[in-house]
């Protein structure tokens, strides 16, 4: 005889699944996580980069980005360039991350294109920015690619929040991809290699299926976050925890402690290095070099600072926001490579127009614009200085 439970049980499972049907299509009508693996591929010499000739619209509704991202032939978010630049056209190339590379904003509305407009025709601004990179792979690409490039300016955005944390770590940021990293040996830059990716298999069909859903997808993220926090709570009791607290060296907030921790202040001293390795290796091709540091949100707006403060639970006694760019600006000067900080003007800006989108750091279109306006001003004094190294 048949259980009278088995219809209840039929019924509960039915339930579950059409829950289920419905998260899944409710996710991926209003969640959008970021989506920019699909224009990303795994390269052995970086860890990661850009997939030639990929095209992707990125959504990111948790931090409020929607934008589109094309990839050229030769793995950029950029126009398509010829390997060399027309004759009498001079070619100014840009390397960075995110921040050089757009995270969030068009493509026509990044700080290159806009530079671009400044300049004319007389000159080309080629965007090499990739997501996610530090100084070290942005030092890599310069040798191993850009040079071939024949740019006539260099310019390195760099952004303090994360560049040493980046230079620091084997991985990605916050994240499990391999990436290379170098060692200050006697005084020498010594590479470490990218470890070797492990090799994921998964069943064709419920792999597939996981790897596609955005339910599985929220689920597993939030999973994730809730353990990790719970494996560290115990250790903070009055203040908010998260595993990139500040006593880890892996917080954004790392670079503007009074008191570098012995780990962190030899991860700024292989970012000098790198940061000196970029320049000579230019100035070994005759290519001039600029360094462009962008003022980052907490910095520039006073409200979002304090909420972010609050909301990590940190104490502003222990940070100086403008130490660590009076340290790269000295060794700029020991370099002579024109040094471009203009925090006081994108603090000013930040008062009448937002610079930066509402739920994340990355600059908006004017602070793109913003970007594009005190760079030009350098990048002319430099070229009015500069022979082109073109034969």
């Amino acid at each position: 005889m048949r259980s009278p439970r088995h219809p209840d049980l039929l019924l509960a499972c039915a339930a579950i699944a059409f829950t289920c049907v419905v998260a899944e299509v409710a996710l991926r009508l209003f969640w959008h996580p970021d989506a920019e693996a699909s224009v990303i591929r795994a390269d052995p010499r970086y860890g990661w980069a850009l997939r030639p000739g990929s095209h992707l619209h990125s959504v990111a509704s948790d931090r409020g980005l929607d934008y589109h991202i094309d990839i050229n032939a030769l793995g950029l978010r950029d126009a398509p360039r010829a390997q060399r630049p027309p004759l009498g056209v001079r070619r100014v190339l840009f390397i960075g991350d995110s921040m050089v590379f757009g995270a969030g904003v068009e493509a026509r509305d990044r700080l290159t294109e806009r530079l671009q407009d400044i300049l004319g025709g007389d000159f080309e601004v080629v965007n090499a920015g990739v997501s996610g990179w530090g100084t070290d792979q942005e030092f890599l690409w310069l040798q191993n690619e850009g040079l071939a490039l024949h740019p006539d300016v260099v310019v390195l955005g760099v952004c303090m929040l994360n560049d040493v944390l980046n230079v620091m770590l084997p991985h990605e940021l916050f994240g499990t991809a391999p990436k290379p990293r170098f060692d200050l040996k006697d005084g020498q830059l010594a590479l470490v290699p990218a470890p070797a990716r492990d090799e994921v298999r998964e069943n064709a069909s419920v792999g597939g299926f996981a790897k596609h859903s955005r339910l599985v997808h929220f689920v597993g993220r939030h999973v994730r976050l809730l353990a990790s926090r719970l494996r560290t709570a115990p250790h903070r009791t009055d203040a908010p925890f998260y595993p990139e607290d500040i006593e880890s060296d892996s917080s954004h907030w790392s670079v503007f402690r009074t008191q570098y921790t012995p780990r962190f202040e030899a991860a700024f001293e292989v970012t000098e290095a790198l940061v000196t390795a970029i320049h000579d290796t230019c100035a070994a091709h005759g290519i001039p070099l600029l360094i462009y540091a962008f003022p980052q949100k907490v910095e520039v707006d006073v409200a979002d600072r304090k909420r972010e403060l609050d909301h990590f639970g940190y104490d502003p006694a222990q940070f100086d926001l403008a130490a660590p760019y009076a340290r790269m600006g000295r060794l700029a000067q020991s370099l002579g490579v024109p040094w471009v900080y203009p925090v006081e003007e994108w603090t000013e800006m930040q008062q009448r127009v937002p610079l930066f989108f509402a739920r994340d750091g990355h600059p908006n279109p004017d602070g793109h614009a913003l970007a594009a306006a005190n760079i030009a001003p350098a990048l002319h004094n430099l070229l009015e200085h500069t022979v082109s190294s073109r034969h």
